[in-house]
């Protein structure tokens, strides 16, 4: 039996482990999708053991949900089941399910940690409030409102994609030497990022005094903390600058990117408002998507000959840039420049 639709008004919810039609008993066994979706006024949920599966977007924006215990019977939580609630504290796991989408918990950005009791099976938790998988081999997902140090202990192997994204009170993070994997947009959105610090003895990944994440070889800017400040420097060794890595960092004022450098990752510079000067190498051959969106003091640009693709938006609320100089023959994207900027095909 599935929970189609909450239709009530009430503040405390409790879902029945069983329903009685024409005198014959079923259990409750899922939560079907969108089922509480935009119930906001709901500040208490109840499921019985019986639930097996929360459907896709189930929970979706309860913003006055606080707590969720879910039962030791479940086996599934899909996709953008509890996102957007916005009020959610804490989320607790009578026993770890089989799967838990993506988006599960997006956009809760009152989350302080997530608890699986048993901490067996396919997902568990330690005291920080992170989630891993089983072994605790991989670190899928912190708490949004996770604050100050993060620890990466030993063990952890592989980093997911946007593990740490959207933890704005997070400050520092350290990595322990036994990670060998870092996914895609891990730290954006930490606004108060101040350090990444990796164990020495890690050999995939390494950082330097500024707090700045590098791989191992210097080639590849993961991730700088947005408290760096004024002129920016980067190593001559440096061939990716990947996405995000420089998103946010509003004390940067100059920003000069060296000849070894063959990629400028999307939003790569994003929202730096106070760079005035940037210095674009006659090496780079891609200029990603967003790179260098809403970098409203810069005033004018030089994009080199060996640029091949310019990106969507990749200047876009720049407000202040009047020139632009491109290669001609460049790919550039919609949008790529402010609509009051004069550009020159050379």
């Amino acid at each position: 039996m599935r929970v189609v639709r909450y239709a009530g008004t009430k503040a405390s919810v409790s879902v029945p482990g069983c329903i009685t039609v024409a005198k014959k008993p079923y259990s409750v066994t899922e939560i079907g999708d969108s089922a509480f979706k935009g119930c906001a006024g709901i500040s208490e949920i109840s499921m019985p053991d019986t639930v097996e599966s929360i459907g896709d977007s189930a929970f979706e924006g309860c913003t006055g949900l606080s707590k969720v215990l879910i039962p030791k019977g479940i086996k599934s939580i899909r996709g953008r089941a509890f996102k957007g609630c916005a009020g959610l504290k804490k989320v607790v796991m009578k026993d770890s399910p089989d799967s838990i989408g993506r988006s599960s918990f997006e956009g809760c950005t009152s989350l302080k940690a997530f608890c699986i009791e048993r901490g067996e099976g396919r997902f568990i938790s330690d005291s920080q409030g992170l989630m891993y998988n089983g072994d605790g081999s991989v670190l899928i997902r912190a708490p949004f409102a996770l604050e100050g140090t993060a620890d990466i202990p030993p063990g952890v192997e592989e980093v997911a994609d946007g593990a740490f994204s959207g933890c704005t009170g997070v400050t520092s993070v350290r990595i322990s030497a036994s990670v060998r994997s870092i996914g895609d947009n891990v730290f954006s959105g930490c606004s108060r990022l101040a350090l990444l610090y990796v164990d020495p003895r890690n050999s995939r990944y390494r950082s330097d005094l500024q707090g700045i994440l590098y791989d191992s070889d210097v080639t590849k800017v993961i991730k700088a903390p947005n408290s760096i400040v004024g002129v920016l420097e980067i190593p001559d060794t440096v061939v990716n600058i990947c996405a995000n890595a420089f998103e946010g960092c509003t004390g940067l004022v100059s920003i000069s990117i060296p000849d070894s450098t063959v990629e400028i990752g999307d939003s790569a510079f994003e929202g730096c408002s106070k760079v005035r000067s940037i210095s674009i190498s006659n090496g780079v051959v891609r200029i990603g998507n967003d790179a260098f969106r809403n970098c409203s003091a810069i005033i004018s640009v030089t994009i080199p000959d060996s640029v091949e693709v310019i990106g969507d938006r990749a200047f876009q609320g720049c407000s202040r840039l009047n020139s632009v100089s491109i290669p001609f023959g460049a790919r550039v994207g919609e949008q790529a420049f402010p609509a009051n900027s004069d550009i020159v095909m050379e």
